[in-house]
């Protein structure tokens, strides 16, 4: 008779495949407590079995050449409804297991017993079970080292996750160091490279008396890097409330298509500085609800973005669907993002590998920055790239 599946199946499963213990080498700590479960039960074999979604699988064995089993003849399967000893005196009266080929075969299964293998304090992924070919039951105090052996095996899973979850934890501090460190050198340049040459056109400026048109095209030179000093301000006083209270949004109903046509505009001379084609064929008008200043500021990360890692000759689209809820689509020809980096887009202060080897300038805040203000507009932003062909990034946002 197969094994009902057990109620928290899925959760089960889970927790188990996060211990990565599954199809593993043997280990001594397993393998002892699988000698000491059929020594002190009086076996001619011992396991601790782990059941997987279509099998059950040995970690350590004692008295048996099997490496796993089929589930639907798991003795095992049946003792995961609960964390008590599923004990079976002779398996050839019970109807459970009476025509199980584990019985009626050459392994000759009579007796078994096993206890669950629990983790996080509620999911039997498995047991410590022992196998006799001879009907029997246990004594009390067998029962009871069977559930102690049980708790040790779960004790050892319970710490291989841990030390895993541990290593990724120091993995990942490891990376925010990095990060940190390429941060701090970024801003560093960013901050360095405008202010540099904002003192040096004015030193000029106070030095020699220039026309009045070459003045002029000065002036303009700081104000560009001004308004680029002013944009990265913004955007590191943006993540610093970002990590305090939020982000504050002064909603109202805007129109994306005219938010869209501000921005291109805005953005469209650095485009043509860089021979790149932006269009925009937003339907107007495309009202949603909002705070224009900040959705402005998403907009002109994901735009200026495109821009960046878009080739010479290349194309940027902005278009808009209005099905459900207003949606607007930004499309490049550019050199996309290889799949390895797309889920740390979104991170902040993450530059991918074709930033540092294009020099493209920026901190890593931007579409960390994007994420944040589409998230408090409770809206959804999503990213589709492939390398060498282009990002698609799709923002949805509510209705008014």
């Amino acid at each position: 008779m197969k094994a009902p599946l057990p109620e928290d199946e899925i959760a089960r499963l889970a927790v188990l495949h996060d211990a990565e213990v599954l199809d593993t080498l043997p280990e001594e700590d397993f393998d002892d407590i699988a000698l000491l479960a059929a020594e002190i039960c009086g076996t001619p074999m011992g396991l601790v079995s782990l059941v997987d979604e279509d099998r059950q699988w040995f970690k350590a064995k004692v008295g048996l050449d099997l490496d796993e089993t089929h589930r639907d003849i798991s003795f095992c399967a049946h003792a995961l409804g609960g964390h008590e000893v599923l004990e079976v005196p002779d398996a050839r009266i019970d109807p459970r297991f009476s025509e199980n080929p584990l019985v009626t075969g050459d392994l000759d299964f009579r007796f078994y017993a096993g206890a669950p293998v629990v983790l996080d304090g509620t999911h039997s992924v498995g047991t410590v079970c022992v196998i006799d070919h001879e009907p029997r039951e246990l004594t009390a105090e067998q029962r009871r080292a069977l559930r102690s052996l049980a708790r040790h095996a779960s004790v050892q899973l319970e710490l291989r996750r841990y030390a895993k979850h541990a290593g990724n934890i120091a993995d990942r501090l490891r990376q925010l160091d990095r990060m940190k460190d390429s941060f701090l050198a970024n801003v560093s340049h960013e901050l360095r490279t405008p202010l540099s040459s904002i003192r040096g056109y004015l030193e000029m400026l106070l030095e020699d008396d220039f026309d009045a048109e070459t003045s002029q095209r000065f002036l303009a030179v700081m104000q560009r890097n001004s308004d680029r000093l002013l944009r990265l301000i913004d955007d590191l006083l943006t993540v610093a409330r970002l990590s305090d209270d939020g982000l504050a949004l002064d909603l109202n109903e805007v129109d994306l298509a005219e938010l869209v046509h501000q921005v291109t505009s805005s953005c469209r001379p650095l485009a043509e500085h860089r021979e790149v084609k932006l269009r925009d064929r937003t339907a107007s008008p495309l009202p949603a609800r909002g705070d224009a200043r900040r959705l402005q500021q998403a907009l002109n990360h994901l735009i200026v973005n495109a821009i960046k890692f878009t080739a010479p000759g290349g194309e940027i689209s902005v278009t808009s669907s209005i099905g459900g809820e207003p949606e607007l689509i930004i499309t490049d020809t550019g050199v996309g993002i290889p799949p390895g980096e797309l889920p740390h887009v979104f991170d902040r202060f993450f530059r991918s590998a074709a930033a540092d080897t294009m020099a493209a300038p920026g901190p890593g805040l931007g579409l960390a920055i994007v994420r944040s203000i589409i998230d408090a507009h409770h809206g959804s932003i999503h990213l589709d790239s492939e390398p060498g062909l282009g990002t698609t990034v799709r923002l949805t946002l509510p209705k008014p």
